[in-house]
């Protein structure tokens, strides 16, 4: 009995790892293919040196894509900091009824 519940915990642990494996696997090829970019990020540069990413709150125009978050700094990245907006701040209710 004892080695059998040793056997089924190795092939649960290899299973796994292996299907773990894969599915970032599947996730990275489908990205080089499917992705703008080659499933690479478009990076900000400053004096030469990696800063961030270039489409990372950015703002979506189009009916086809999700309503990203309300941005306070209108999604610049030199402006970009936490708000302090909550759900009760008229200001920021404003911006989410223009934004409905």
């Amino acid at each position: 009995m004892k080695s059998i519940v040793w056997k089924s915990i190795k092939i649960t642990l290899v299973f796994c790892v292996f299907f773990s494996l894969c599915y970032i696997f599947v996730l990275w090829a489908f990205a080089k293919v499917a992705g703008p970019g080659n499933g690479n990020a478009e990076v900000v540069t400053l004096d030469g040196k990696v800063v961030g990413a270039a489409n990372v709150g950015q703002k979506f125009t189009k009916d086809i894509y999700f309503w990203g978050r309300p941005s306070a700094a209108d999604y610049t990245a030199d402006a970009s900091a936490g708000s302090n907006k909550g759900p009760t701040n008229p200001e920021y209710l404003e911006d989410v009824e223009v934004r409905i």
